[in-house]
């Protein structure tokens, strides 16, 4: 309760002491012939458009840095996973199960710490439904899944929206695609 109360007396404060501040220059300004006083917020206007356009410049300039770091550390994850992916579609490497288990939990790791949200989303439901597909065949529902996590993977390495439709990114190493569209 005590805490509340120091907590309002410290906005009312505050609120007082703006309304004071702001009462004063009013008064200050109001004695001021014309011109002195348009001078004088032209120039506080000036001070203060150049602080905020710079403030504003190092907050997107700090943030293009961080989205070009983590785009740095997220390119080699999922390119490991392009890698893994065409060669298990591509046959020209025999992937045991427990290798594929092992790449998963790794690839898992990875994608927990640079993967956005979406990234992580679809990887998930392409999991589950990968773990259905031993049980039941849903061979076809799993390739378009992986497409919408390879689009996902596209989008967060910062390609922007997407004009490929259904079944196009599939088609680049899947020929037959167009049968099951």
């Amino acid at each position: 309760m005590a805490q509340i109360i120091t907590g309002l007396l410290i906005i009312v404060g505050l609120f007082f002491g703006v309304w004071f501040i702001i009462r004063e220059i009013w008064h200050v300004f109001s004695g001021l012939q014309k011109e002195v006083a348009a001078a004088i917020v032209a120039a506080i206007a000036t001070v203060l458009v150049s602080i905020f356009s710079i403030i504003l410049s190092k907050f997107y300039e700090r943030k293009l840095l961080i989205e070009k770091e983590m785009r740095e550390k997220k390119i080699p994850v999922y390119d490991e996973f392009i890698d893994f992916i065409m060669n298990l579609l591509s046959n020209h490497e025999n992937i045991s199960e427990s290798e594929m288990k092992e790449f998963f939990v790794k690839f898992t790791q990875k994608i927990l710490i640079w993967g956005s949200d979406e990234v992580i989303k679809q990887w998930s439901r392409y999991r589950k439904i990968a773990l259905r597909n031993l049980e039941e065949d849903q061979s076809v529902k799993l390739m378009f899944e992986l497409e919408q996590l390879l689009l996902a993977i596209r989008k967060d390495t910062g390609h922007k929206s997407s004009k490929i439709k259904r079944g196009e990114l599939l088609g680049i190493f899947i020929n037959d695609i167009d049968d099951y569209i």
